[in-house]
């Protein structure tokens, strides 16, 4: 073993210490923050425009303080969700590729129907694959790619699933969800140019999905964001954005969710927010799908409280009934797993890359290679990896 754990120790016990000063900070901090929310819920008007200025949650007509309860979900509806994982390319591997795997489920509540699972790799091979603008294709450029792949399979499933209303006049309702977020983050080096061709190609999906008559949520479990925290600060301070930017926020590394856990109660959702981000204001709002949240306790106990931040383009968000479906559905949904929506457990597990399923992947590539009269060669570090992790190394005579 090369890790040596035992000079941890000190290290440990350190971080345990710390960790309890944090906690007892943060319990203070959420009573702060809860004060604002009490002292300032009325002034959403006034705080639209400079919230905009300080990249904090642009309040909407609701007060910013008020609880929606959990609403009952109809009887028949179909969540529709996808999630995706990525293989990068390696250099130093036999071949340059990389692979992207889409997992999704149909699960149509209320019909019987066994759910439809279904996964879709696609594997990137030739030179305008791999390549994008004289670069490799990894990191970011993999990850839009794959968040491209995950839409645009919910779209064709939603497309798919879309049926005539049925005579009886009962309707089945459809809830497409995606984990994470709805806004496509691209570098801010790249070109503006490659940014709105990306953004652009996702917002087409948004279109076939609103098409298809489903509505969209993307589904975020313990959310980092501190975005309604920054609104806090800037109402504490008048609504003055100047201030906001100038004077020290104290709420600045409280989560969002740190202060609904203690505002929320089980199964309701919070208010409205547009969310500040600059690809939000830039490419989204133009064409019609501006970024909305809200954050929901998805726990059914009050001791407990479990936060998740759910995003709706603002076709669904500026709809009543459609809020109402997402919410429903989503808490439905958690009840099946457990404090996070079934279908995108199961879509993950679908999407999910294992450890021997990459091993079979590089076999597949050698053997093609092998029949195409191409010999595969690692470079000599991957080589090198190879018997040193299995527990092999090689030895030269000096």
């Amino acid at each position: 073993m090369t890790l040596e754990l035992s000079r941890l120790t000190g290290q440990m016990q350190a971080m345990g210490k710390e960790a309890a000063a944090r906690q007892r900070l943060h319990t203070e901090l959420v009573a702060l923050a809860r004060q604002w929310l009490d002292r300032h819920a009325e002034q959403a008007h006034q705080l639209r425009q400079p919230a905009q200025h300080i990249h904090a949650a642009i309040p909407t007509d609701e007060p910013i303080d008020i609880s929606h309860p959990p609403p009952a979900p109809p009887e028949r509806f179909t969540v529709i969700a996808a999630d995706g994982s990525q293989i990068q390319p390696d250099r130093h591997g036999a071949a340059l590729y990389y692979l992207v795997n889409v997992g999704s489920l149909v699960y149509r509540h209320g019909s019987g129907d066994t759910p439809e699972a279904r996964s879709e790799p696609t594997l990137g091979y030739a030179e305008t694959d791999v390549y994008e603008n004289g670069m490799l294709v990894t990191g970011n450029l993999l990850d839009v790619r794959r968040d491209l792949a995950e839409i645009a399979h919910l779209a064709d499933l939603c497309t798919a699933e879309r049926v005539p209303p049925p005579s009886d006049g009962e309707s089945n309702p459809i809830v497409a969800l995606v984990d994470g977020t709805l806004l496509l983050w691209v570098l801010e080096e790249r070109s503006r140019e490659w940014q709105q061709t990306k953004v652009m190609a996702y917002l087409d999906q948004l279109i076939r999905i609103r098409e298809s008559g489903a509505s969209i949520a993307a589904f975020t479990s313990r959310p980092r964001r501190t975005e309604v925290t920054r609104l806090l600060h800037l109402a504490n301070v008048g609504g003055e954005k100047d201030r906001a930017l100038e004077e020290p926020n104290p709420l600045e590394r409280l989560p969002d969710r740190a202060l609904f856990r203690a505002t929320l109660p089980p199964g309701a959702r919070s208010a409205l927010f547009v969310s500040p981000s600059p690809v939000n204001e830039t490419y989204y709002r133009p064409s019609g799908h501006t970024v909305h949240f809200f954050y929901l306790n998805l726990a059914k106990k009050e001791e407990d409280p479990v936060i998740a931040r759910i995003e709706l383009p603002a076709w669904v968000a500026q709809d009543a009934e459609q809020v109402t479906l997402v919410h429903g559905a989503i808490l439905a949904q958690s009840c099946i797993t457990g404090d996070y929506p079934y279908a995108l457990a199961r879509a993950d597990e679908l999407a999910f890359i294992s450890g021997p399923e990459r091993d079979t992947l590089e076999q597949m590539v050698s053997t093609a290679l092998l029949r195409a009269g191409v010999v595969p060669t690692l470079s000599p570090k991957a080589f090198y990896k190879t018997l040193t992790r299995s527990g092999r190394r090689r030895s030269r005579t000096i």
